[in-house]
Order: structure tokens, then C-alpha cells, then sequence
């Protein structure tokens, strides 16, 4: 079974890390050796969270420090510091700053920015005074020229920082540059890099991962100001408590010194005193006084009043200076933890559900193939959590896989019903043609006219309002266009001469009447996209194109229906090249050229050129697919 990290994996991440702090250790080492103004210690936690991640960079940080610390104890409470450059690396590394040297100044400055805490760091770990570190001399100056100590530590590490963390990110790129391909590839999964140009993608996505990674870090920046508040709390009362104890002891003495010692002895004694405890600040015999803020005053009334005062002042300032390492050092190690948590939070929760949720939206319904492409892309995501996310990713495969199940039985029910629609339309459509002494080939062949002409149309992209579904949907239509002559007599519709002027205005009306028919059907039925059409079909497919003699109502050019257009040239070369009881059938060069003539009066002269075009396809409908 899979497992969240494997061995190998492991084991390349901890020879990572260990390389890493090799050379933290290996340069800072080299410029203390040398006596160089520089740190050096920060080109290993750069170089791993490019690399491997904010994860890995972050322990190399805290453990270069951690290390340190065995050999300088002031070392061990940076390596907040370092988890933080290793943090500004790995964002900076995401925005492309060591694809591209112009970039790597966005690096150095958002180190610049780091330096400042730093700074600040320094002044409460020594006491409020200059640090003692590579910067001393600087600070040193500027302080004696009039600037605040703090200041002066900011000052002075910009002066040194600046070349420093220049050095290690140009060392570090190089570094970068010269790491085999297939060695960083190694990392990719690790530090995300796998699944960042699929985030990209979808950048609502990255709102989990945003939530999951703001929890905690607030989570472990709140334990570090409550453990900090606690150790202050605690230590402070500890400190007061000792102090007082001490100053009691130190009356008592005082106290029984006065009985036997001359006035020098005990100013001896006491100044002695003083110097062993430097909290206290004085020691007086024979008074009582009542303390400030700053000062605490303690009394002993017998065998001789004594009061010594001592500094709670400097009790505070030792109790900062003991919280201050307590929280550099354990948010330190929170944020190397908290890296690790996220590591293993967008392995087994985020990036599982983006990969779900993103395969899900591209989930292709449409095809048959799609769909298995589809199920077959959800079944190879690699979703190994051991929660109740595989649990999802399971339960996703067996709904997809049913609905595909459910689509392929609906897609071929759906095929059935439309094959047993156009058959009924198709036996209507016969029906009606039947009693006009003609079979139900005019029905199939107009149909296939119409078809042909509407794709050659689509191809020649003349008319926008053609697709896919325009087509399919006017060779079912078209079996309708004459359904309105059921309600003609058989007397004027089989009459073998001409009609008569009333004759003819009767014939005229089913037209309407094949309108009146199919408006009935989609109140019952519904409006649908065939019926639709069928009406514009069977109302105007006698219209012509220059509004001179058609109906029933006259329109002209594109006011007739396209649908009804393309009927009109179907229906009327039908016509001519089969025979009627009043006429005989007209060769197909004959009908072509009458077709060809009507153009731009009776006919659309797009819709005519269609039909010319494919009139081979056209002889061969007629010869082999619908004969009578």
C-alpha cells in the first residue's frame, strides 16, 4: 500500500536537509575563519526550500541554528530568522526569481525587510546594548555618534546584511543552476511544484489551501505568545519571590552584623553584600522605606530594623530577555513544524480535493469516450490519504462510473425514441403524400435534400444560425412541410388538370392549415426545437425569394424562414423530376437549370448554390437511396 512519504522518498528528503545544513555551517564557519564581516550561514536553507520546498527549508533554517547554538549560545535563538529566509526563498523561488537573474533583487529585498526584526531581536538578547557579533564595530560607531541603540543595531546590520545576503543568494543561484534536472525533479511533488500550474489554473482552488495554511499559522504564532505570556508570568514571580527571599536574608545579616561590628566594619560588610547581589540596590540600616515602580523595599524590624531595596527594573528586563529567547526559539520551532503540517495538509486534504474538484469540472459528458477519458483521468489521481478523503475519491469513481452507466443507457433510449420519432413523422409525412398519388419517397428524398443543402450552408459558414443541431433537426422536420393537405379534398388534391382560381386558393391553404396542426401539437407536446421548425416549414416553404408570387403571406428575402428556404428548393426539384398525374417527369439537367434559373426569385440564391454544388450526391439520393 501506498504511504503519505516512502522510504526513498524519505531518505532523499533527509540527505537534502543534511546537505542543506552542511553548507549553512561550512560557509559561516569559513567566514569566522577568515575573519569576514558576514554571516554565510543562510546559502543551505536557501538553496533546499528552492529546491525541496518551504518544508525542508525551514528545518535546515531552525537545525543550522540549533546546531550553532552548541558552540554560540546567542546562535541557537536565530533560527526563527533563518525559518523566515527560508520562507521569503520559497515564495520567491514561486514567482520565478532563480528562472531569472534579473529577479533574484526581489529576494534581497524581501530579506532586507527580514533584517529589521532582526534587529530588534538583537537588541532585546543583549540586554537592550550593542550586539556582540560582526556588526559590533559598526553599531558601535553610530551609537557613539548620537543614535539610539536600536537604531544604530538596524543601521548596522543593513551595512552588513546587504552584502551579505547578496553573496549567499548569488552563491545559492549557482548552486541552483548547477543541480542536475532530475535531482530537483526528485522534489517536485514535495514542494508543490507539481501541482502549482494546475492551481494556477483555478485560482478560486487556492482558498482552501490559503485557509488551511492561515490556521496554522496563526495557530502556532498564538501558542508561542501564550507559552511566552505564561514564562513571563511565571518567571517574573519566581524572579520577585527569590529576590525578596534574598533580600531578607541579606537584612537578617545586616541585622545581627550590627550588634558586632564598629560603624567601617559594617559599611565594609554591607558594600560587600551589594557587590555578590547586583539586583540590590541599597542596603539601610536603621530605616524604612516604601518602595516605587521600579524598586521593591524590603524591612526586617528585629533584632535590628534593616531595609534593602533591589530593582524590579532589572528583574524585568531579565525576564524579557528570558522570554525573548523562549519565544524566538519555540516559534522557531513552530514554524518548521507548522511547514511540515502543511506539507502533509495539502498532500492528504488540499491537493486531493483540487485534483477531484478540477477533474470533475473538465469531466467530459458529451461523448462516450469522453466519459471513460474522464473516469479513467479520476481513477489515475493519485489519492492516498488513509481518511476519509480516499473514501471520496472511491465513492467519486463509483458515482461517475454509474452516471456514465446511466447516460449510455439514456443516450441509446434517446436514439430509439428519435428513430421511432422520425419514422412516425416519416409515416405521417407518407400519409399525407399517399393521397396525393405519390409514395413516400418525395417524403425521404425532400428530407435528404434538405439535409445536404443545410450542410453545404454550414461549411460554407454563409449562414451563422447553421450548426449541428439545425441539420439533424431539419431532416426530421421536413417530412412535415405538406402535413397540411390532409385537410384538402382528395377531389382538388388528386384532380389531374388544372384547378380552377378556387381550386387553387383552397390548395393554397394547407399552408396554413399544416401551421394550425403543428401549433395544436406543441400546446400538447411541448415547444420543441423540430416542431419549431416544422411550422416555419410547412407555413412558408412556398415563399419566394423576390415576394412576388409566393404565400400565403408574400414575405421576401430573409424574412422567409431559412429552414423554409432550403424546403422550397428541395420540394420544387422534387417535384419537377417525378411525375405527377398532370405532368411528366423532367430530366435532371432540365430541373437543375430551372433551379438555377429561378435563383434570386423564386429561390435563395445561397441555398441554390448549395444545392448545385453537391448535385451528384443529389442523382445519387434519387437513383439509390429513396426510389419509388
Amino acid at each position: 500500500m501506498k504511504t503519505f512519504v516512502s522510504a526513498h522518498k524519505l531518505v532523499q528528503i533527509t540527505i537534502l536537509i543534511v546537505i542543506g545544513i552542511v553548507i549553512n555551517r561550512l560557509l559561516a564557519d569559513l567566514a569566522i575563519y577568515f575573519q569576514l564581516p558576514l554571516y554565510l550561514d543562510s546559502v543551505g536553507t536557501i538553496v533546499v526550500a528552492v529546491i525541496g520546498g518551504f518544508s525542508p527549508g525551514a528545518i535546515v533554517g531552525f537545525l543550522t541554528n540549533f546546531i550553532g547554538g552548541f558552540v554560540d549560545s546567542s546562535t541557537f535563538y536565530y533560527g526563527t530568522i533563518n525559518v523566515m529566509i527560508a520562507v521569503c526563498a520559497g515564495i520567491a523561488a514561486r514567482r520565478g526569481a532563480f528562472h531569472h537573474v534579473s529577479r533574484l533583487p526581489m529576494l534581497l529585498g524581501m530579506l532586507m525587510i527580514l533584517s529589521i526584526p532582526c534587529s530588534v531581536l538583537s537588541y532585546f538578547l543583549f540586554d537592550f546594548k550593542i550586539a556582540e557579533n560582526v556588526v559590533t564595530p559598526i553599531a558601535t560607531a553610530l551609537h557613539e555618534g548620537g543614535l539610539p541603540v536600536l537604531l544604530s543595531q538596524i543601521l548596522a546590520d543593513f551595512c552588513t546584511e546587504i552584502p551579505d545576503k547578496s553573496i549567499s543568494i548569488i552563491v545559492a543561484y549557482v548552486l541552483i543552476r548547477l543541480t542536475p534536472r532530475w535531482f530537483a525533479k526528485e522534489f517536485d511533488s514535495v514542494s508543490g511544484r507539481s501541482h502549482e500550474d494546475r492551481y494556477r489554473s483555478k485560482n478560486e482552488i487556492h482558498t482552501l489551501k490559503a485557509q488551511v495554511t492561515a490556521l496554522l499559522f496563526v495557530s502556532s504564532f498564538a501558542l508561542a505568545v501564550v507559552a511566552t505570556a505564561v514564562a513571563y508570568k511565571t518567571y517574573s514571580e519566581a524572579e520577585i519571590h527569590e529576590t525578596t527571599l534574598l533580600a531578607e536574608s541579606v537584612n537578617r545579616l545586616v541585622s545581627d552584623a550590627i550588634q558586632n561590628a564598629d560603624s567601617t566594619t559594617l559599611h565594609e560588610y554591607i558594600h560587600d553584600l551589594k557587590g555578590k547581589h547586583p539586583r540590590i540596590l541599597t542596603i539601610t540600616p536603621g530605616m524604612h522605606e516604601t518602595g516605587k515602580w521600579d524598586v521593591s523595599i524590603v524591612c526586617t524590624e528585629a533584632p535590628n530594623p534593616v531595609c534593602t531595596k533591589f530593582s524590579l527594573a532589572a528583574i524585568r528586563i531579565s525576564v524579557v530577555l528570558f522570554c525573548t529567547k523562549i519565544f524566538s526559539t519555540l516559534f522557531g520551532l513552530l514554524l518548521a513544524i507548522v511547514f511540515t503540517a502543511i506539507l502533509i495538509a495539502n498532500r492528504k486534504v488540499v491537493y486531493p480535493i483540487h485534483e477531484m474538484t478540477l477533474e470533475m469540472d473538465n469531466f467530459a459528458y458529451d461523448s462516450s469516450r469522453g466519459r471513460r477519458e474522464s473516469i479513467n483521468q479520476i481513477k489515475g489521481l493519485e489519492v492516498v490519504t488513509g481518511n476519509e478523503i480516499e473514501n471520496l475519491h472511491s465513492a467519486i469513481i463509483k458515482a461517475v462510473e454509474e452516471i456514465d452507466l446511466y447516460i449510455n443507457k439514456s443516450e441509446y433510449q434517446a436514439a430509439s425514441i428519435a428513430a421511432l420519432q422520425t419514422n412516425i413523422i416519416t409515416v405521417l409525412g407518407d400519409m399525407v403524400e399517399n393521397r396525393d398519388e405519390t409514395t413516400g419517397g418525395h417524403v425521404r428524398r425532400t428530407a435528404a435534400y434538405a439535409e445536404l443543402i443545410a450542410r453545404q450552408l454550414q461549411r460554407d459558414g454563409k449562414e451563422p444560425e447553421i450548426d449541428d443541431a439545425f441539420v439533424s433537426t431539419i431532416a426530421v422536420a421536413a417530412p412535415l412541410h405538406d402535413i397540411g393537405k390532409i385537410n384538402i379534398s382528395d377531389v382538388i388534391l388528386n384532380k389531374p388538370g388544372k384547378l380552377t382560381d378556387e381550386e387553387f386558393a383552397e390548395m393554397k391553404k394547407h399552408t396554413v392549415y399544416g401551421r394550425d396542426m403543428l401549433v395544436r401539437a406543441s400546446k400538447n407536446l411541448g415547444e420543441t426545437a423540430y416542431l419549431k421548425m416544422a411550422k416555419e416549414i410547412a407555413y412558408s416553404h412556398h415563399e419566394w425569394w423576390d415576394g412576388s408570387r409566393g404565400y400565403p403571406e408574400r414575405l421576401k428575402g430573409k424574412d422567409i424562414p431559412l429552414s423554409a428556404r432550403i424546403m422550397a428548393v428541395a420540394d420544387v426539384y422534387d417535384a419537377l423530376v417525378s411525375e405527377r398525374p398532370y405532368k411528366k417527369a423532367f430530366s435532371v439537367d432540365e430541373a437543375f437549370r430551372i433551379i438555377t434559373e429561378e435563383s434570386g426569385t423564386h429561390f435563395d440564391p445561397e441555398v441554390v448554390d448549395a444545392f448545385v454544388k453537391n448535385r451528384e450526391t443529389v442523382e445519387q439520393i434519387m437513383k439509390t437511396k429513396f426510389e419509388d
